[in-house]
């Protein structure tokens, strides 16, 4: 008796596909004197608390975002202060006399 093995299709949603263009993107700041550093930007909707930084001792501090190909602005935001991220390739003005950092994720 003999098996034939029958082709299976797998069918691609949406989701599928968004979910295959995500990269994970890891922010860094080194900062040692910050109790809590924040992370946010256009990705979060801005918020204030939603992202928190982990230290990592040494004066550095990090998380990972998951995001989608496209170009987020973000700041830090280190004891309550918001901050640009000095150490970004590319940072630009916002409508609050101050920088934004630019982070650019590829497909």
């Amino acid at each position: 008796m003999s098996k034939r093995n029958k082709n299976r299709i797998k069918h691609t949603t949406g989701s599928d596909i968004a979910a295959m263009a995500q990269t994970k993107v890891d922010f860094v700041l080194e900062c040692g004197d910050a109790n809590q550093i924040y992370l946010s930007g256009d990705f979060n909707d801005w918020s204030e608390t939603n992202l928190p930084m982990i230290f990592l001792g040494a004066g550095k501090w990090e998380t990972s975002v998951t995001l989608a190909p496209g170009r987020y602005e973000y700041k830090f935001i280190v004891n309550g202060v918001w901050i640009h991220n000095p150490d970004a390739p590319e940072n630009v003005p916002n409508n609050h006399g101050s920088l934004n950092s630019v982070v650019e994720v590829r497909p």
